[in-house]
């Protein structure tokens, strides 16, 4: 009887694995990156299935994945969205598997992928909610063909980078001060740049530019190795949604600063950070534990 009761048993967790496997990871779906799906601009053969994948750990699908050489090609690169400068736009996020949050950014290129500069910061929660609200800055230069970029950094499993782009245009808007020209160059990390993120920690950028959103359980980790120079003091230390800082953080503050209380349930391995400049140690305290129950019937 042993033997006939296995098999059903087996076949259901192997399906149960499929399930999970089909549905890992997550993507941006609005605005429609390159190579999704939903992009009107797109052949069925240009499609990428494996859009929710991480890019390659060498670093040689950077930037946007391997679908980026659509951007060069009409109509599959033509823009999806037109945005003015000055306006609040938003993106949605689509998947399976947040791995417990993380830490993203958004950002745009206004020269062809070369260089992405940060719109915004979400440190902690990321990406836990589905729609992330952010700004294009007034004096954002009017570009055909800019690239939106989402960049995600999971808190647990693998130490990954996930990065999807969207072409969009962007139209000229009612002028200002926006802060464009200081805007930091997005975050790069676990792709073999020497800069990596600490695994059960949402990752705290070594500089977020100046518009900055907390969320999550607060527990913070900054990136180790040769991650850029700190710069945290445009920080704005704002949660999602919220014109003030959290509690117990001031604008342009690290949590990670020994020189401030432990975050509370920050896991039990201390870390310690080297990015560029500044050296923070981290020690956490207590253990988190995380369980994953499945259940097989046969």
């Amino acid at each position: 009887m042993m033997p006939q009761l296995l098999y059903p048993g087996l076949t259901s967790l192997l399906f149960l694995l499929f399930v999970l496997q089909i549905s890992a990871h997550m993507m941006i779906s609005s605005p429609p990156p390159l190579g999704s799906s939903s992009n009107p601009n797109l052949r069925s053969s240009d499609i990428d299935y494996n859009l929710k994948d991480p890019l390659s750990p060498s670093g040689l699908t950077y930037p946007c994945g391997p679908n980026f050489d659509l951007y060069s090609l009409s109509p599959q690169g033509n823009p999806v969205a037109i945005w003015a400068a000055g306006s609040s736009q938003s993106f949605t996020l689509d998947g399976g598997a947040s791995h417990n949050g993380g830490s993203c950014q958004a950002s745009l290129s206004i020269d062809g992928g070369k260089s992405f500069k940060v719109l915004r910061s979400y440190e902690g929660g990321c990406p836990l909610k589905r729609n992330y609200q952010f700004s294009i800055p007034a004096d954002v230069p009017a570009t055909k063909k800019a690239v939106f970029a989402w960049t995600w950094f999971n808190q647990i499993g693998n130490r990954e980078m996930y990065m999807n782009c969207a072409v969009v245009d962007i139209t000229p808007g009612s002028g200002g001060k926006g802060g464009w020209a200081k805007k930091p160059e997005v975050f790069k990390a676990n792709i073999g740049n020497g800069c990596t993120t600490v695994e059960r920690f949402d990752v705290e950028f070594p500089n977020p530019g100046d518009d900055v959103a907390r969320g999550g359980e607060g527990i913070f980790a900054s990136p180790v190795g040769d991650c850029g120079t700190v710069n945290r003091g445009a920080d704005s230390g704002a949660g999602e949604g919220s014109d003030s800082p959290p509690a117990g953080d001031s604008p342009g503050s690290s949590t990670t600063d020994p020189t401030r209380p432990s975050q509370p349930n920050s896991g039990a391995v201390p870390t310690t950070s080297a990015c560029g400049t500044k050296t923070v140690t981290a020690k956490p305290e207590g253990t988190m534990v995380f369980t994953r129950t499945f259940t097989v019937t046969w």
